[in-house]
């Protein structure tokens, strides 16, 4: 038969105390800090504003700062989608950027937008309106767009 101890006793007590402690920390270690709806709204309409702004002035800078390193889009990669860009601001004077402002759909670090968008460009008077659904996701809490940017915008 099997003798135990007190000693063995309070070494198995500390070992299963310190096996909870380290399991609790691991699961505890896995969950993210909840944001607040609002504040995750906040933070998608920022970036649209952004994109607004980068549109309407031309900075290819600004606009790549809002795009996630790792966008893709139907296996659209992120450098068509600045080509496309780059393209539209060189054979363009003035671009006006009109989206419909849409609440966001937000689960967890991801988004969606689905919105009307029009393109005015000055001098031509050329114009499209076209129906987008946008991607975004957040990283260490800053949001990106991740996918759906509507390509062909050379009219």
């Amino acid at each position: 038969m099997f003798h135990r101890t007190a000693t063995d006793k309070k070494t198995l007590n500390g070992f299963s105390q310190f096996f909870y402690a380290l399991t609790a920390l691991f699961f505890i270690s896995g969950c993210q800090v909840e944001v607040p709806v609002e504040e995750s709204i906040a933070g998608v309409d920022k970036i649209l504003e952004i994109r607004k702004q980068a549109i309407e002035n031309k900075d290819m800078a600004l606009y790549k700062s809002i795009l996630l390193p790792e966008y893709s889009s139907s296996g659209v990669p992120l450098d068509n989608v600045i080509g496309d860009l780059e393209r539209l601001f060189s054979t363009e004077e003035q671009i006006e950027f009109i989206y419909q402002k849409a609440p966001p759909s937000i689960a967890m670090n991801s988004a969606r937008v689905i919105h009307m968008i029009e393109y005015k460009l000055t001098p031509s008077g050329k114009s499209t309106k076209m129906r987008e659904t946008i991607h975004l996701r957040r990283v260490n809490g800053q949001w990106f767009i991740s996918g759906g940017i509507i390509l062909g915008l050379t009219l």
